[in-house]
């Protein structure tokens, strides 16, 4: 088996560095194609037809890495289209610098990678932690327990792979994925986004409402429960 392991924080960020040391601690080949930077909130968007530049760096966790000066959606394009990359059995994508849930998780860059390669016949799990302190601060929080919680979620998923063709998994800091729930994607907005006329951007606060909330959502586990959610979704 060969993985692909891309991101939406950039090819340097510690989410991505967990998620190499969970998969070198599970013995699978991998290859790491990451964009060369941020690329949060880019959803499966790429550009045909526009020039970037892509090289090889140092190995993250011992995994060869190229980084791409594009999308997340790009970087698995790259990987499954250019003949650089051996074939890829499986795509994760994370982990993610705060948690992708509730009804705009089509908006994310880590889930967007995850649903580029499914729509090429490639499996994905997209992996995501809660907010451990400043959103614009990753390196700062703590991420110790963040490859553990990946490679035991990983050995679980891949050894049901007959029951699930994508998958998207919210680690809870609480129970840092020893006691997750299986889930759906919430019908509510777990992010109210509004346009700052002062800041000239797009501001994102978490702003659900609980009455809006199902039993079975994965926000109702995750932000309720403060347990881990994993949403498995079968091939249509």
């Amino acid at each position: 088996m060969h993985l692909l392991i891309t991101n939406d924080d950039g090819y340097r960020a510690p989410g991505l560095l967990a998620l190499a040391q969970a998969v070198r601690t599970l013995g699978i080949d991998a290859t790491v194609v990451a964009p060369s930077g941020p690329m949060s909130g880019a959803s499966q968007s790429r550009r045909s037809g526009v020039a970037v530049e892509w090289e090889w760096a140092a190995p993250t966790a011992g995994i060869p890495t190229i980084h791409v000066g594009s999308t997340p959606a790009a970087c698995v394009v790259f990987a499954l289209t250019s003949g650089v990359l051996a074939p890829v059995d499986l795509c994760l994508s994370g982990v993610n610098a705060g948690e992708n849930i509730g009804a705009t998780l089509n908006v994310s860059g880590t889930y967007g990678a995850v649903q580029e390669a499914g729509a090429r016949g490639v499996p994905g799990i997209a992996l995501s932690r809660e907010f451990g302190g400043p959103w614009d601060a990753p390196h700062d929080w703590d991420w110790s327990w963040v490859a553990g919680a990946s490679a035991a979620t990983l050995t679980t998923l891949l050894a049901a792979r007959a029951g699930w063709f994508t998958a998207n998994v919210n680690f809870s800091g609480f129970d840092r994925g020893a006691d997750p729930v299986y889930t759906r994607v919430s019908r509510a907005r777990y992010y109210t986004d509004v346009f700052d006329i002062a800041q000239g951007a797009i501001l994102s606060t978490i702003g659900y409402r609980a009455e809006d909330l199902a039993p079975d959502d994965d926000i109702t586990a995750f932000a309720e429960q403060r347990r881990t959610s994993i949403t498995l979704v079968r091939r249509a």
